[in-house]
């Protein structure tokens, strides 16, 4: 969930409306779907809890959701563009490469160090979160009194062309900055085998940007003194691309920009940008209803819609809904009906217990759990709880394993969180890497789920439960593991037997598999160095993981 910071008297002078802090943060965010962390002094670190919404994470965004929530403006947002006259050039060779940009002109602003801060701030959240870290949406915001229209947006070899990175000094090739600059080192594999890099330049042949890697020191570069804007949004899918713009666009119109759009000539088509239009949605005032538990007339459900910045209008049972163009997270009327009883107050929905009677159990494997959580936390083991997603990276190179099929998520978020783990043992190696800080031994544990491939199943996949135990530290081996297992099977009342083993992420000759009743359990050894070396611990490691439902 991404954290922004806002200034506190900025986001009340963007609303229009002074409310008081205690009642912004025990009520008035959570209209914005967001939680106060933390105060310090005029700031506010603010965490929103929808990915969905990346019009909400910035002051600009919150500030409209209060506006309509405490009556200050109601109805949908409305953003006039005025045309202007740059074209921006995409060249063909773009098309196996970055082919896709959607871009604007903003004028009139005043860019005070908060509008400054939340526009950065912004550009970043937007093309890391909801751009999939750049790979999706990247965003260049540049002066445009810098700029000698028009601009080309092209491809040009590594070393076909040089210009001065943002925050650098010196002229660079594109592949030198790849190499040596900062964001070139973190994004480089974005452009990782291309045998040509995107550029934007100007008429003049000066260098705008890199994408999705840096912009240039001259035209990239907004200050205090900048009143005019060119934005553009560089990667591969209308789908993203549009709203991204969409976001940063609206953003700036709210601090008195004037918007205007670009002609984008593409090889087989021309487009202008951006489109502010707002969007058509219908709702079925029953249907609304019946899924919030609430009996509102269609004439109040409207009231409620505005305060979300809906401009809503009864049609019989329906109701015909505008809804501005920075929103694409409106699918389905559920969607809208969530924006309902924001508006309306979960606090104020009374619960309604089911008339149906029912006999609850605790499950046999939440039993089992339990037990070994006991007797692990017994031999001195700490319990931790990690995500069931996670990614390749972590799941089969820094395990010295070779690639699986694994279940993973078709439109993630995040290349982070963009699979379900099949086993545990990375997630505590994970966990180790990060506490290196801490004293040794770390003897720890998990009890969770892991997801399998099995198409016998209707939705192709399986949950299992497993525990993983590790622990790192000079005095860690093979022979220390084996006593913690040979302890919990004890306690458990189950015999087992070690048969010798090969695994990639286990030491040769220190691995053993463990059997009960003659079938395959579970998983016991060393740390190989080179997993070790992955994970950047400098201690021995030894680990074992069980599958409980096989115990079961």
């Amino acid at each position: 969930m991404p954290t922004i910071e806002v200034n506190y008297n900025d986001l009340l002078s963007l609303v229009g409306k002074h409310i008081p802090l205690d009642v912004l943060q025990e009520e008035g965010i959570l209209y914005a779907k967001g939680e106060i962390e933390e105060i310090d002094g005029e700031m506010l670190k603010i965490d929103i809890k929808d990915t969905n919404r990346p019009d909400l994470w910035s002051a600009e965004g919150i500030a409209r959701e209060l506006q309509g929530r405490y009556g200050v403006k109601l109805g949908a947002p409305r953003y006039e563009v005025k045309h202007s006259d740059l074209v921006v050039e995409v060249d063909g060779k773009l098309k196996n490469i970055r082919p896709v940009t959607v871009c604007a002109v903003v004028k009139g602003l005043n860019v005070t160090p908060d509008a400054l801060s939340q526009m950065i701030q912004l550009q970043e959240k937007v093309s890391v979160t909801f751009g999939k870290n750049r790979k999706e949406v990247a965003i260049g915001v540049y002066d445009y009194h810098k700029i000698t229209p028009p601009i080309r947006f092209t491809a040009v070899k590594p070393d076909g062309i040089r210009f001065v990175p943002l925050e650098f000094e010196k002229e660079m090739t594109p592949a030198e900055i790849l190499k040596k600059h900062p964001k070139g080192l973190e994004y480089a594999h974005l452009l990782k085998g291309m045998p040509r890099y995107p550029i934007f330049m100007d008429a003049a042949g000066e260098v705008l940007s890199l994408p999705p890697i840096i912009n240039s020191d001259y035209t990239g570069k907004v200050t205090s003194a900048t009143r005019d804007v060119f934005i553009e949004c560089s990667g591969f899918d209308f789908r993203f691309l549009n709203p991204a713009l969409n976001v940063i666009v609206s953003a700036l119109a709210d601090r008195g920009g004037t918007v205007e759009s670009v002609k984008v000539a593409f090889p087989d088509k021309v487009m202008h940008t951006p489109d502010l239009k707002p969007k058509r949605a219908r709702v079925d005032s029953d249907y609304a209803n019946r899924m919030t538990g609430l009996k509102l007339s269609p004439k109040r459900l409207c009231e409620l819609l505005g305060q979300a910045r809906y401009d809503a209008k009864v049609k019989g049972r329906a109701i015909g809904l505008l809804y501005p163009a920075y929103r694409q997270d409106v699918m389905h009327q559920r969607d809208v009906i969530e924006d309902i009883i924001i508006s309306y107050g979960y606090n104020k929905v009374k619960p309604v217990m089911k008339k149906l009677a029912t006999t609850g159990s605790v499950r046999e494997i939440e039993k089992l759990s339990d037990s070994v959580a006991e007797v692990m936390v017994g031999l001195g083991f700490q319990e931790i709880l990690s995500y069931v997603l996670t990614n390749r990276n972590n799941l089969f190179n820094k395990m010295n394993a070779p690639p699986q099929d694994v279940v993973e998520i078709e439109n993630f978020v995040s290349s982070n969180w963009s699979v379900f783990r099949n086993w545990l043992l990375p997630s505590l190696l994970d966990f180790m890497s990060r506490n290196k800080h801490r004293e040794f031994p770390q003897p720890i544990f998990e009890i969770g789920d892991a997801v399998t491939l099995d198409k016998s199943r209707e939705t192709r996949t399986k949950d299992i439960r497993n525990m993983a135990a590790a622990s790192c530290g000079n005095k860690v081996g093979y022979e220390y593991m084996a006593s913690v297992l040979d302890a919990l099977m004890s306690s458990l009342g189950l015999e087992y037997e070690l048969v010798k083993a090969q695994h990639p992420s286990f030491i040769p000759g220190r691995t053993a598999q463990i059997r009960i009743k003659g079938k395959p359990a579970g998983i016991m050894g060393e740390i190989h160095p080179i997993v070790l070396n992955s994970w950047g611990l400098e201690k021995p490691a030894a680990a074992l993981e069980i599958g409980l439902d096989g115990i079961l």
